[in-house]
Formats: C-alpha cells, sequence, structure tokens
C-alpha cells in the first residue's frame, strides 16, 4: 500500500478536500480492498452496511406501521366510546328512575300533610267532644244512665 500511496498517479485530482470524501473507483483503497461490493459503506470495513432495502420499502414499512398504529388508536378511541356510550345509557335510566323517585317523594309529602290534617281534625273533634260533655248534666248525656239509676231507687216507706 505504501507504495501504492508513494505513486503520483494513484493521487486524487480533486484539490476541494474540506468535509467530504474524495474518492475514486480505481483509487489505492480500491487497488488493495478490491471491487466495491453493493451494501458495503466503503472505508468502514466490513461490518456495517446498509439495510440493502430501498428508501421506498423503507418508507412502506414506516407508512405500514404508522397505519397500524393509527389504526389501533382508532380501535381504542371506538371502544373508548362504546364504553362512554354505556355509561350514558346508565345515567339516562338512573335520571328516569330518580324521577319517578321525585314523584314518589311528592306523593308522600302529600300524604304526611293530610296524616297532619286528619289529626288536627281529630284533636279538634275531641277538644269539641269534651266541651259538650261538660256542658250536658250527667243525667242528660246517656238515657242508660237514667233507666239504671231510676232501676236503682227503692223508696225507703215501703
Amino acid at each position: 500500500m505504501k507504495e501504492l500511496m508513494a505513486d503520483p498517479a494513484n493521487h486524487l485530482q480533486s484539490s476541494d478536500t474540506t468535509g467530504s470524501i474524495a474518492w475514486a473507483p480505481d483509487d489505492v483503497f480500491a487497488k488493495v480492498m478490491g471491487k466495491e461490493r453493493k451494501g458495503r459503506i466503503r472505508g468502514v470495513g466490513f461490518g456495517p452496511s446498509p439495510s440493502g432495502r430501498s428508501s421506498k420499502n423503507a418508507l412502506t414499512d414506516i407508512d405500514t406501521h404508522s397505519g397500524q398504529a393509527r389504526d389501533n388508536e382508532v380501535a381504542q378511541l371506538k371502544a373508548t366510546l362504546a364504553t362512554m356510550e354505556d355509561k350514558l345509557a346508565d345515567f339516562d335510566e338512573m335520571k328516569e328512575k330518580l324521577a319517578g323517585f321525585d314523584e314518589m317523594k311528592e306523593k308522600l309529602s302529600q300524604f304526611e300533610e293530610m296524616e297532619q290534617r286528619m289529626a288536627r281534625m281529630l284533636h279538634q273533634m275531641q277538644h269539641i267532644s269534651s266541651q259538650c260533655n261538660q256542658d250536658i248534666p250527667l243525667a242528660q248525656q246517656s238515657p242508660a244512665l237514667q233507666k239504671s239509676s231510676a232501676a236503682s231507687y227503692q223508696p225507703s216507706s215501703l
């Protein structure tokens, strides 16, 4: 390789070597290492190589992968939507039941008001009855009492 490097015919004719790799198919590297092989990166050795797939195939794979990810996300969103629709239906059902409970609560309140009115009326009737009993003498209150007191009366002169 030193002999090949010493020969000026093997030197590249490029004057611009800043930041770029200059090479030619018949340069010293090609003479020592042999002809370029497809899929190998020049100057890096035998290890790394491009994937061998075209960029079109790589893009198709990326599109397929992103399409699958998008499909998975759509499926997950549909499942979430179905769950939320079920919860909404349950919520509507509970709302209807709650409306029924409100009706029953209103009726119960009305019954309680009636019960209170009936209790007041009963109390008033008892009060009126006790006043009536005080105003009427005992003999006039009950005809049965009159008969029993007349039957038990016995004159002492007999």
